[in-house]
């Protein structure tokens, strides 16, 4: 982008996975709406060497390490500070990602090289990080002044920070933590959807009517916090006449042993309830939503749940633990159902019920898909 204006995001671990994550599309959509060229800086590890110098006009920086240090936060936080040493005056918009105590001391080191810089952090918290950070209030007197220090100059030094649910805006306002006041500096900016690589995958949207008898979910299968044996211990008890299951994503090694179990005493199941291993292509997996009616998320605990909201772009029926994004995408119940933590009865019986057709799941007749697009999302920061 041809431009003066120059935005910068320091993160501390760039993978493939992020290029399709608010972790690339914020500042890539940000660049887009403020007009501003867009650089990722991160360090540079044998996963993310084939990494381009370019991607859709966002450059990437990888920060080289002495390779005959240990590769460590220290090393690698050492060489982010180097980095603004040397470039704080050039980038009008610093952007990180996350509230920690590294973020803090990056925006006000930022902030004392460049003064009339800004600087913007998407906090990426959820319920249990903000109560987390409630307990950790338990410590000697000296730590919670150095910490109460150290929060209020990074307030006063920060532009704007943005969380991603209604709850965790609700919380994080409410708190009596020193950390927290953010005052009029919090916005709410709701993850989104990439409309424009969907646009370049020339997909045709379903119609519900179009859509099978598909219901999936996607997700680090097996993990504790995907819970994906509660799912399985709904499937146990569910007749899925001519209904498909589709679990989408890599599964753990110790989790093979609960799929043959699982096999072994429905073996009638076999051909309903399909394992199809991690989808990397996103044309394909967002094809995989297209087709299906119903999306299902079990996790115990989530900050957002990315998932969620591809599921309802394509106009999938949410059935979801309450977790992350799950109350604001459903509103309050319109566009999905809610089902308990760890509570497999519940989640069977529901799925019963959508097998069955006692449930109306052709909930989506005037929804506007491109509410949740990122163009959208990033409008809502005051920048």
């Amino acid at each position: 982008m041809n431009t003066d204006k120059n935005l910068t995001l320091i993160f501390n671990h760039f993978e493939k996975e992020h290029l399709g994550k608010d972790v690339f599309l914020v500042p890539y959509y940000l660049g887009k709406l403020l007009h501003y060229n867009v650089t990722i800086v991160y360090p540079h590890t044998v996963t993310n060497v084939d990494f381009p110098e370019e991607l859709k006009g966002v450059r990437l920086v990888p920060l080289k390490f002495n390779k005959r240090l240990p590769f460590s936060p220290f090393w690698y936080t050492l060489n982010f500070y180097m980095y603004l040493l040397r470039n704080a005056r050039n980038i009008d918009l610093l952007m990180r990602f996350h509230y920690s105590l590294q973020t803090q001391l990056m925006v006000i080191f930022y902030k004392l090289l460049n003064r009339n810089g800004k600087a913007y952090v998407k906090l990426d918290i959820g319920f249990e990080s903000i109560k987390r950070a409630h307990n950790s209030q338990k410590c000697s007197w000296i730590k919670r002044m150095v910490k109460a220090w150290i929060s209020r100059y990074f307030i006063e030094s920060v532009n704007l920070v943005s969380c991603e649910t209604a709850q965790a805006y609700r919380l994080l306002r409410e708190s009596p933590l020193e950390g927290f006041q953010f005052g009029d500096k919090l916005f709410l900016m709701p993850n989104g959807f990439d409309e424009e690589l969907l646009e370049s995958y020339n997909l045709k949207e379903k119609i519900f009517t179009e859509k099978e008898n598909l219901i999936i979910t996607v997700g680090r299968l097996g993990t504790p916090q995907k819970n994906t044996d509660m799912f399985l211990r709904a499937l146990s008890n569910v007749d899925l006449h001519e209904w498909k299951v589709c679990l989408i994503g890599p599964i753990e090694e110790s989790f093979q042993a609960n799929i043959k179990a699982f096999f072994e005493r429905h073996p009638e199941k076999k051909e309903q309830v399909i394992f199809t291993g991690p989808i990397y292509d996103k044309k394909e997996l967002w094809e995989y939503y297209n087709r299906a009616k119903v999306f299902v998320l079990t996790s115990s605990w989530e900050s957002y749940g990315l998932v969620l909201n591809e599921a309802q772009h394509f106009r999938n029926y949410l059935v979801s633990s309450p977790v992350g994004a799950f109350d604001d995408l459903s509103c309050c119940g319109k566009y999905g159902k809610k089902v308990g933590i760890n509570n497999d009865e519940d989640l069977a019986d529901t799925l019963a019920d959508i097998v069955n057709g006692k449930i109306d799941i052709d909930v989506y007749r005037n929804f506007d898909a491109t509410s949740l697009s990122w163009e959208n999302m990033v409008k809502l920061l005051n920048l």
